[in-house]
């Protein structure tokens, strides 16, 4: 499980002015926390963080698979869960920092995945295109943070 997310689950305070949502407290510990880089097999941990506090990704090594969980969904084109879209707006409602999960999607989408698979529509072969039309919807809709 990733750190921060275990760290949520523990009952821990993990962000500075944001609720983290409604995350059960569990009693059991995971047997290993991952971070960024980590390995598990041939998938590549890359923090996603927006949808949760430490939400991650996993890229597989081999053939470039992205495993993107909540950052996009697919379900009638891919989009970006930093606004509600349909025909599934359900991912975007529960995203926790919105335009974090833009910057985590441009981050994602930098990665040049050869397929997208998300935890909610259909895997998409050669994404790219279908990941800049759904980045650039999202930027948009977003208010983004002001660059530092």
């Amino acid at each position: 499980m990733p750190e921060t997310d275990a760290r949520i689950h523990a009952g821990e305070q993990v962000v500075e002015g944001k609720l983290p949502g409604s995350w059960p407290a569990i009693r059991t510990k995971p047997d290993v926390l991952l971070h960024g880089g980590d390995r598990v097999g041939s998938l590549e941990v890359v923090p996603a963080p927006g949808h949760t506090p430490g939400h991650v990704a996993f890229l597989d090594t081999r053939d470039r698979s992205l495993l993107a969980g909540d950052v996009f969904t697919t379900y009638g084109g891919a989009a970006v869960t930093s606004y509600a879209s349909f025909p599934f707006p359900l991912a975007a409602v529960a995203t926790w920092d919105k335009p974090l999960n833009l910057e985590s999607a441009r981050s994602l989408r930098a990665l040049d995945p050869a397929l997208l698979a998300v935890g909610h529509g259909p895997a998409v072969r050669a994404p790219a295109a279908a990941l800049d039309n759904a980045i650039a919807r999202a930027a948009r809709r977003v208010k983004e943070r002001p660059a530092d």
